[in-house]
């Protein structure tokens, strides 16, 4: 039978500094299809871990009485079905200024009706389950899922529990994007095209998980002192997911043998508040042409991709400075500033560069940029 367990977590109206945020409750339900017919075999440990690693990141961000919590693990086939995951929505008792958070753990695919929930009892669209959470009129809706993109032509497992320090009111961090931001966000672990991937068993043996959601947790981890909007949540997760697929499949990976090589794992964002248009400057960095040193920084924008990439041999998020040097973009040297503009253009969203630092040295970044 399923496992619907709910976490009554609060007793009191939650009161915040200002009026307009008192009493305001952020609902999360977290659905993991655990059944046969999904056949994750020994991965069905990742999939139950990614719900307690969202329990572990809510919990981690609101306080108790500011939060209801439902975990709900499918794992018989006949409750893997859109009617069961739409009454979860349904059971959502929301007030107008209240917050929506649901995930998704499971199968996905795409066919020409659009991105779907893959259950055992049939097909879940995405544009659906949207559909059902904002008739919740909420203030703000989170959909997320950390499921395939891809064209759709037996262990048990409890998992552990994990002690949390609540703070006393939502952090910095939960207060912009879930309190102090409206709208929907809608977004997926992987790319039109590609496959969401496992964190090797093997490689991490105590932490099993899906790459995003783990991503995902790691990032908020370390932001929820700090006041970030969605773009930064997007960019920053989509980093540390792109170099985790590179370090746990060096030489790319597939869903099934015989199955094309994926060599790349991005997260697909289809909506959020303030998603930055797809024109313009994709990077927020200025390079000019200098005699002796070649591409040049001279400009970084505050707030820009160029601010926020990742050391990926430090696993650590830093911005660009002036007076740095450009030396390769994805592998190609940049000798100049014309070579930099060109491979830019051309490259996929997630860029690596190489930069040399006259004080630090030389170190490879990823960026995320603008479009």
């Amino acid at each position: 039978m399923t496992r619907a367990i709910q976490f009554s977590l609060f007793a009191l109206a939650l009161c915040f500094t200002t009026p307009n945020l008192h009493a305001q409750r952020l609902h999360t339900v977290a659905v993991g299809d655990l059944s046969p017919s999904a056949g994750w075999g020994k991965y069905t440990a990742a999939v139950a871990m990614d719900l307690t690693n969202v329990w572990i990141l809510v919990s981690e961000n609101m306080p108790e009485r500011g939060m209801d919590f439902s975990r709900l693990e499918i794992d018989e086939d006949q409750y893997s079905s859109p009617a069961h995951i739409l009454d979860a929505v349904h059971r959502i008792k929301v007030q107008p200024n209240d917050s929506i958070l649901f995930y998704f753990s499971g199968h996905g695919a795409v066919d020409d009706n659009g991105h779907y929930l893959a259950l055992s009892q049939g097909k879940l669209y995405r544009k659906d389950l949207l559909d059902a959470l904002r008739k919740k009129n909420a203030k703000m809706v989170a959909l997320i899922t950390d499921c395939c993109n891809t064209r759709s032509d037996g262990y048990l497992y409890a998992a552990p529990g994990v002690r949390v320090s609540q703070p006393a009111k939502p952090t910095p961090l939960f207060r912009k994007l879930f309190f102090e931001t409206a709208g929907v966000v809608d977004i997926n672990s992987s790319s039109p095209g590609e496959s969401a991937f496992f964190a090797p068993i093997e490689k991490e043996p105590f932490s099993p998980g899906s790459i995003f959601s783990l991503a995902w947790l790691n990032w908020t981890q370390k932001e929820k002192g700090n006041s970030r909007s969605w773009d930064e949540l997007v960019r920053g997760v989509g980093l540390i997911v792109h170099k985790s697929f590179h370090d746990y499949y060096p030489k790319g990976a597939s869903i099934a043998k015989g199955a094309p090589i994926q060599t790349d794992q991005s997260i697909f964002a289809f909506t959020y508040p303030d998603m930055p248009a797809a024109e313009g400057p994709r990077t927020g960095m200025l390079v000019r042409d200098f005699p002796g040193r070649g591409a040049v920084i001279t400009e970084v924008s505050a707030k820009s991709p160029a601010s926020q990439v990742f050391l990926i041999h430090d696993d650590r998020f830093v911005s660009l400075k002036p007076q740095q040097v450009v030396v390769s973009v994805n592998g190609t040297p940049t000798p100049d500033t014309q070579t930099v503009v060109q491979e830019i253009k051309s490259s996929p969203q997630i860029v690596r560069l190489t930069i040399r630092d006259a004080s630090t040295g030389t170190f490879e970044a990823l960026m995320r940029m603008k479009y």
